[in-house]
């Protein structure tokens, strides 16, 4: 398989381990092994562009959360939709404060919950960056019909899922039923 990273062993070679390794299925290493190369260079082509702006992925997604909400979040809201810790959100959001792309301000409900919001340099900001980053994420499909690029999200879906799946007492993830 020619489109294999470099550092994963071939198909022939993982049979051979697996013989040693219980639980070894060379097609799952291949699988894993291939989809987190792709998501590596995904990511570093991604990066390349928001570089030109000199934002990182996680401000971008702190901003893109806080635009598509239309309005204020929550320290907890926005560490929720970055996938990140409270910690570094309030890095980020202390980053962006500093940068006047967000204000921070008390909650009228509760004074101890501050509320983001964007500034208007912060949707002017987002306004250069979005149209051209969502073309790219749209161009990195384009090699996929409609049909395949839902089959691909219907079994990322599935594959995420499977991240948080819960181990069985050998350690091992159980296996699914073809």
């Amino acid at each position: 398989m020619s489109h294999l990273p470099p550092y994963v062993p071939d198909h022939q070679r993982l049979r051979e381990l697996a013989e040693r390794v219980p639980g070894l299925h060379p097609d799952d290493v291949i699988a894993a092994a291939l989809l987190r190369a792709v998501a590596a260079e995904l990511t570093a082509q991604l990066r390349l562009n928001l570089d030109s702006f000199g934002i990182s992925e996680g401000r971008l997604r702190v901003l893109g959360h806080i635009l598509y909400v239309g309005g204020p979040a929550t320290h907890s809201q926005l560490a929720l939709a970055a996938e990140v810790t409270k910690g570094t959100v309030t890095g980020l959001v202390d980053g962006l404060e500093r940068d006047k792309l967000v204000r921070r301000f008390p909650s009228a409900e509760d004074r101890r919950v501050s509320l983001i919001d964007l500034t208007p340099a912060g949707r002017r900001l987002l306004d250069k960056i979005l149209p051209g980053h969502l073309r790219r994420l749209s161009e990195l499909m384009r090699g996929l019909s409609p049909a395949e690029q839902k089959t691909l999200t219907r079994l990322l879906g599935k594959v995420r899922s499977g991240l948080n799946a819960p181990l069985g007492a050998d350690g091992r993830a159980p296996r699914e039923k073809a």
